[in-house]
């Protein structure tokens, strides 16, 4: 087994999906809480989180879950399908959970408290770019039969949606009411 480290601030976000991959899979790892200021420079163009793989650093954190997710193994079950068709259904949710937060993207960047809410309000009102792309991965959760995203088991889907997801119905974004 590799070594790992998941380099991040001490907060869910992007790292989380790989955080518990590793931790749902019984895989040693380092959680590491960066001096980013003075960290940032000797890594660039890298940006966080970053999975430190054998004193390798890889940015990406969809790639880094995958990873995690392809080493990982819950009740005996790989959290990434080792069937290609499986994994493309795995990888389509994935991105549309990217695709639902990508119009978000950009408020993170907005420094005036009340423009940033006020962007966000609209793109998440009724008929708005967030709420279409909700409904779109809730159409394809509706029609699983077993609960889970893709197939009878718990996978990288699952686990990315319901950590996305979360941060959004639970108010943890500014602007954005549950």
């Amino acid at each position: 087994m590799p070594v790992l480290k998941v380099i991040y601030f001490p907060i869910a976000g992007r790292a989380e999906p790989t955080r518990l991959a590793l931790k749902l899979g019984g895989i040693d790892f380092e959680d590491s809480n960066p001096n980013w200021p003075e960290m940032k420079p000797k890594v660039a163009p890298l940006q966080l989180p970053l999975l430190e793989v054998d004193g390798k650093l890889v940015s990406q954190s969809i790639a880094q879950t995958r990873y995690a997710c392809k080493l990982a193994k819950f009740e005996g079950k790989p959290l990434y399908p080792e069937d290609p068709f499986q994994a493309l259904l795995v990888d389509e949710l994935v991105d549309k959970v990217g695709d639902f937060f990508a119009p978000l993207i950009p408020t993170f960047s907005i420094a005036d408290q009340k423009e940033k809410e006020a962007k966000r309000a609209e793109l998440t009102v009724k008929g708005g770019p967030c709420e279409k792309w909700a409904a779109n991965i809730d159409g394809v959760l509706a029609k699983s039969s077993s609960g889970f995203a893709v197939g009878d088991s718990l996978t990288m889907a699952d686990l990315v949606i319901f950590l996305n997801i979360n941060s959004y119905r639970t108010g943890m974004l500014d602007g954005i009411s549950p």
